[in-house]
């Protein structure tokens, strides 16, 4: 059985237009979470967390099928692997286009991730914080001898139930 360039062709477009897709989803469940991040909600926040969690795994898993591909063409792995797949299978460079906004995309997303991650941080501060004035401690320096950037909150028993 031999295997043709279009066959590769057209399975890589599937590939490249479903993490298009998912990508552009993916934008918008992270807007949507640095909104619900900014609010406090917390069953909305363990929504949005599951259904941001959903894309991530099925981003993960074509970007395993694509790695697949390069090695089962006996291309490696590694960005070169998938550069010369495209060459291979694609002298026009559409895929390569394709490939190239999928990675701005991606970008973007990256982009709105970490700063969501850094309202989780801050949030968390926050918290650390109160948590520390309840239970009596000192206000925690703001890096340790260890460069951490939280020092000990102070245990304190609060009560019994």
């Amino acid at each position: 059985m031999t295997v043709q360039r279009s066959d590769v062709h057209e399975h890589l477009t599937r590939i490249l237009s479903e993490e298009a897709r998912l990508l552009g989803e993916f934008e918008a469940v992270l807007r949507q979470e640095t909104q619900v991040l900014r609010g406090e909600d917390t069953e909305a926040i363990q929504r949005i967390g599951g259904h941001r969690h959903r894309y991530v795994d099925a981003l993960t898993r074509l970007d395993a099928e694509r790695a697949d591909t390069c090695r089962m063409f006996s291309f490696g792995s590694g960005r070169g692997a998938l550069d010369r797949l495209f060459e291979w299978a694609d002298p026009s460079a559409a895929l390569r286009l394709k490939w190239s906004s999928n990675l701005d995309l991606a970008r973007r997303c990256k982009a709105l991730n970490d700063q969501n991650g850094a309202i989780v941080a801050a949030k968390l501060g926050r918290v650390q914080q109160l948590l520390g004035k309840l239970r009596g401690a000192s206000p925690p320096p703001v890096y340790n001898a260890k460069g951490a950037r939280y020092g000990n909150l102070g245990l304190r028993d609060l009560g019994r139930a």
